[in-house]
């Protein structure tokens, strides 16, 4: 039977305990600055253009 890998944290990579959701890990690991450059990071990545 195939088991799922546990959930890991799209900003650290981290692995999350059973039992914890992403968003308290969130809250509780990172500042609102590490947040919002993650959040910025990934929007750029989504506008580049690809058609090149």
């Amino acid at each position: 039977m195939a088991t799922r890998p546990p959930p890991e944290c799209p900003v650290c990579h981290d692995g999350l305990d059973p039992g914890r959701c992403l968003e308290e890990h969130l809250l509780e690991s990172h500042t609102k600055r590490t947040l919002a450059r993650f959040v910025v990071a990934e929007t750029t990545v989504l506008e580049e253009d690809i058609s090149e």
